[in-house]
């Protein structure tokens, strides 16, 4: 069996929770960028964060040691100033509800950036932002009031830290869409704009989304059609693949990045139930069980890759007592 990179010609990246969190690399994540790069496999990171510009992102990653140029960054502040771009006349008045990094997109996309509701915007555009405000919150809820097409970066409602989980730029769109009654057109994952954007700039003929959240980056996946992988390093866990929808499904899972270098997980599936490699997942009398060796990470992997395989074609099959005895190994 050959490596799950093994005819992928582009590897795309989400950063938190895959790369890095908050200011480390995530563990593993350097050397297996690296090992892909060497064996030629275009490495390319796709962010929902529309808050910083991509040369201090490119900047951030090289000091972790990876090997980055700037065009291997793309963000949802590029997709979102193509798009409005594209849909909006040249010179329009634009809000910004985001960093000064969303407003230089704007400005380079040749619009008028105005700073209140008041000056009567075409658009307004929104962004994370850590120092957003409740006044600025309000000029963006007004200004879509008054019939201004409004374009969001993203809806995560979380982000992961070194710390911990913290609000997300979802959060905050949120609070205008309930205000407003409205929805947003979104550029971000798991939305078209920047997964198109990112299958454009590397030409890719056969791409894999690595990320840690079903979504955004496997829904957005999904979405466009390529093949995706879930890591385990970040937001989402065992029992969130299981429960993941038809629409929000990885065609991989690895515990991180390396485990793209390792050899890929394939299903038998037989009457009784799922076998991955060495781990057996059947369910007798509707009740799943696992038979296998969870002494170690792959084999807990391959356990869960079969439970998921089983739990997904046999809706309503109890699964809680098998998820446990994966959940009991570290």
């Amino acid at each position: 069996m050959g490596a799950l990179i093994d005819g992928h010609d582009v590897a795309m990246f989400d950063l938190d929770g895959v790369v890095y969190l908050g200011p480390e690399p995530v563990a593993g994540a350097v050397e297996g960028i690296t090992a892909l790069q060497v064996r030629g496999v275009r490495t390319v990171y796709v962010t929902n964060n529309a808050a910083r510009p991509a040369q201090t992102v490119a900047d951030q990653l090289r000091s972790m040691g990876f090997t980055v140029q700037l065009d291997d960054l793309v963000t949802s502040a590029q997709a979102a100033a193509g798009l409005m771009r594209r849909e909006l006349p040249a010179g329009a008045k634009v809000l910004v509800a985001g960093t000064s990094n969303l407003v230089d997109h704007m400005t380079e996309a040749g619009f008028e950036v105005v700073a209140s509701a008041s000056d009567r915007p075409d658009a307004i555009v929104q962004g994370y932002d850590p120092d957003m405000t409740w006044r600025r919150l309000d000029e963006a809820a007004i200004a879509v009031q008054n019939g201004a097409r409004w374009y969001a970066c993203n809806t995560d409602s979380t982000r992961p830290t070194e710390r911990g989980l913290v609000p997300g730029a979802g959060v905050a769109v949120q609070a205008v869409q309930v205000t407003t009654r409205t929805t947003p057109t979104v550029t971000g994952k798991p939305f078209r704009p920047l997964m198109e954007e990112a299958v454009r700039r590397t030409a890719a003929k056969n791409p894999i989304f690595v990320g840690d959240r079903l979504d955004t980056d496997i829904a957005g996946a999904c979405t466009i059609g390529i093949d995706s992988c879930l890591v385990f390093t970040g937001v989402h866990g065992k029992q969130d693949l299981i429960e993941a929808p038809a629409d929000r499904r990885p065609t991989s899972i690895a515990w991180d990045v390396p485990g793209l270098l390792l050899p890929a997980r394939a299903t038998n599936a037989d009457a009784h139930g799922v076998r991955c490699r060495d781990a057996y997942v059947s369910a007798p009398e509707g009740v799943a069980t696992v038979r296998g060796d969870l002494g170690d990470r792959e084999g807990q992997l391959d356990a869960l890759w079969a439970l998921a395989q089983l739990v997904w074609a046999r809706p309503g099959l109890q699964y809680a007592a098998a998820l446990g005895d994966l959940n009991a190994v570290h």
